[in-house]
């Protein structure tokens, strides 16, 4: 069985339905993923498989006859290893119902203890030392099993049977609290009531959770959330909130029947929620949005504090703004004194350091933002390929590697802006490297010159490849859709790629298939003034906007705008779209100005700007035909026209409605192939619900995102795919 076969429990279940038929036998957990042995007749075993496909659906099965008759009983035996892993790496799990249960009840002998685990959840991922999934080849291997313990690890009728990261007050884990210096004030049962008390006074707790520490404050407190900001230097960027359950979840956003899914699911993510205008939450969690990131407790530490609290609690990334999450004590102690009062640490080490994974859903699909703990490493199986490492972009960092059978994304790193992040980025790429038991001989990477990872790659490795960047979201899309076989029209609006022109691209329509790509289409260019600096001031990409539909600027700003680099950005257009319809100056990080345009759009608006399109787009023949240019300038002077008569709402919306139109047009001028979406814009719920439903109304062949993050976390999964097209068509004869 290959897979994710591992850390979920699956052995001590197939023994179980081994035993009830009868069969002699054995299972184990190996590099392959989980083999099995059994004897017994040939209806006995059909019977066999057959429940197995019925218990785990979507794992791969293969069988073949065996060499030799395992007799007696069916066992669970000890694993063994090969030169190279063949089966997917456990994800760490939130604590299951079960587990909730017992630790709640009184009677029981882990009663309050915080870190009951069973066969089917806790931590994986971010304890695992190495493959297979044992406990010897975890941080667990440290904690010896009490008598008790070992005597469920062994009882096949429990449902501790062969749990590997099994354990009790006795033999387990421990929690303490130290104040900022240092010292102790706090163990174990004492440690969550004195951090409810400190967050009930507006206190900020530094808790090291799953997969690292996190900062912890009350989300109904203004002074403590805005304290918590000061200090780490987050002004704007929205905060996400724990709720006990998804009832209280309900309290402060709209749940639907998919995103109560998405909470209550195994990997426990943040799901960004459509807020209530009155939620009771302090109005400094997500200023200027109209959504609020909810997760229910993903440790019974966390529910335990939860419950002692009695309110929603801020739970972010242990971290200053812009560095990878912390996840060692000693240097959380030293580097998050400046920012919690107090903490909590335990002695249950952390190899990978691992944040929340982020959701949002639209319609039945979940959709990832970022992909982390729960969620990462992602595998997808692949035909034999070549090893080779892809270290993805500037922003959203994930590395992806390429095993002999499989490409896996890592978890999201960040970006590389500061030395800690591109530490965390090295240590990723060995750590994956040696998880996976690859030796990459290749290195993949984006065209861009002036990237650290683009660096990294050419200093680390001799053979070495570049995508463009727009080409490897579209690749990643096709990933996705199980499209590697086929032409797509990939639609990738973001914020910026270096083009094959040497320009900023951002606004393109890409006749793709893996190997190969031609841009077909493009946003009207425009200058960006000042460069860079124009992301976090908006208000000069209004300013350029506007000289180009006839609108005054002075000298200083019109030299400012010539010698701007160019860019076919959708992303930096919605930047200066929401700067003149919101009078936005400045913001701290890319993307808000958009987020703000989307979050004050009004629904009722069904009227949409436009854009110009001078001819259809060229999808076949001359491939030296010039790409189609989508003209903004109607819909910028329609906007600068409606300013004075429409609300910020509804210029929004039909700004919104203009883009998902553009979409679905392109879409229907070539009916004959899909078209999928990538890139961050493409992380707008509004534009992608406006979309979904003109694709639906026009049957347009229209993918949507979904568990590959659509943003650049995702672009080392289509570098790799690339790169390992273009190896296969080099490798074959010229007909």
């Amino acid at each position: 069985m290959r897979g994710l076969v591992q850390g979920q429990g699956v052995r001590p279940t197939i023994a179980c339905l081994a035993t009830q038929q009868c069969l002699a036998g054995t299972v184990c957990n190996s590099s392959n993923g989980v083999e099995i042995s059994a004897n017994g007749s040939a209806i006995e075993l059909d019977r066999f498989q057959d429940k197995l496909r019925q218990t785990f659906p979507n794992i791969e099965f293969s069988s073949e006859p065996a060499e030799h008759a395992e007799i007696g009983d069916f066992r669970i035996i000890d694993s063994h290893g090969s030169d190279r892993l063949h089966t997917a790496v456990p994800l760490d799990t939130v604590t299951c119902p079960d587990c909730i249960e017992e630790a709640r009840s009184i009677s029981d002998r882990r009663f309050g203890y915080p870190f009951i685990t069973c066969a089917k959840c806790g931590p994986r991922y971010s304890i695992l030392q190495n493959m297979p999934f044992d406990r010897g080849a975890t941080t667990m291997d440290r904690f010896p099993m009490c008598p008790r313990c070992e005597a469920e690890y062994r009882d096949p009728l429990d449902r501790r049977f062969h749990a590997q990261t099994i354990c009790c007050p006795d033999c387990g884990p421990r929690c303490w609290v130290d104040d900022r210096r240092g010292n102790q004030i706090a163990m174990m049962e004492d440690s969550i009531e004195r951090l409810a008390q400190w967050i009930t006074a507006g206190k900020i707790v530094a808790m090291k959770g799953l997969g690292g520490y996190q900062l912890v404050c009350d989300a109904t407190n203004d002074e403590a959330v805005q304290k918590l900001r000061t200090r780490k230097a987050r002004p704007s960027k929205p905060l996400p909130v724990m709720v006990s359950d998804v009832d209280a979840a309900r309290r402060f956003a709209h749940v639907s029947e998919t995103e109560q899914s998405a909470l209550q699911s195994p990997a426990g993510p943040i799901v960004l929620l459509r807020a209530f205008g009155d939620r009771h939450l302090s109005s400094l969690l997500s200023p200027h949005l109209n959504t609020v990131g909810l997760m229910l407790p993903t440790s019974m530490l966390h529910l335990m504090l939860v419950d002692r609290v009695g309110r929603p609690l801020v739970v972010t990334s242990g971290n200053s703004h812009g560095s990878p999450i912390i996840y060692q004590n000693e240097v959380a102690q030293q580097e998050l004194a400046s920012i919690a009062d107090v903490f909590l640490h335990h002695d249950r080490d952390i190899t990978h350091p691992i944040d929340d994974s982020v959701v949002q859903c639209i319609g039945d699909r979940v959709m990832t933002i970022r992909a982390a703990r729960g969620i990462a490493p992602m595998t997808f199986a692949m035909p034999t390929g070549s090893p080779a490492i892809a270290t993805g972009g500037h922003q959203k960092v994930a590395v992806a590697i390429r095993t002999s059978d499989a490409l896996v994304l890592g978890p999201h790193i960040g970006d590389m802006n500061h030395e800690s992040s591109r530490l965390r980025f090295m240590e990723n790429v060995s750590s994956l490297s040696s998880l996976h038991q690859v030796d990459p001989s290749c290195a993949v990477h984006d065209r861009h010159p002036d990237y650290f990872t683009t660096d990294w790659a050419e200093q680390s490795f001799d053979r070495r490849s570049n995508v463009q960047h727009h080409h490897a979201h579209v690749a990643a899309a096709m990933l996705e859709h199980d499209l590697l076989e086929d032409t797509v029209l990939g639609i990738s609006f973001d914020g910026t790629g270096y083009g094959d022109d040497g320009t900023i691209w951002g606004g393109e329509v890409l006749l793709a298939d893996t190997s190969k790509c031609r841009r077909v289409a493009q946003l009207r260019s425009f200058n960006l003034p000042s460069g860079e600096t124009a992301i976090r001031q908006p208000w000069r990409i209004a300013k350029s906007l506007c000289s180009q539909v006839g609108q005054p600027v002075d000298n200083i700003m019109r030299y400012a705008i010539e010698h701007g680099p160019t860019t076919s950005s959708m992303g930096r257009l919605f930047d200066g779209v929401a700067a003149l319809v919101l009078g936005i100056e400045s913001v701290d990080d890319e993307g808000e100005a958009a987020m703000r345009l989307e979050a004050v759009c009004e629904p009722e608006e069904a009227s949409a700007y436009r854009f110009g399109i001078p001819h259809p787009t060229h999808i076949a023949g001359d491939e030296g035909l010039p790409p189609s240019h989508f003209d903004w300038r109607p819909a910028v002077r329609d906007i600068l026209d409606d300013l004075d008569q429409l609300t910020p709402g509804r210029i929004a919306m039909k700004f919104h409605r203009a883009v998902a139109n553009l979409v679905c047009d392109q879409s229907a001028q070539n009916l004959e192939i899909p078209c999928v979406l990538c890139g961050g814009v493409f992380q707008n719920r509004v534009l992608l619900e406006l979309i979904q439903n003109e694709a639906y109304r026009r049957s347009l062949d229209v993918r949507m995102p979904g568990r590959i993050p659509v943003s650049d976390g995702g672009l080392a999964l289509g570098q790799l795919v690339v790169s390992e097209s273009r190896q296969q068509r080099s490798r074959q004869p010229c007909v």
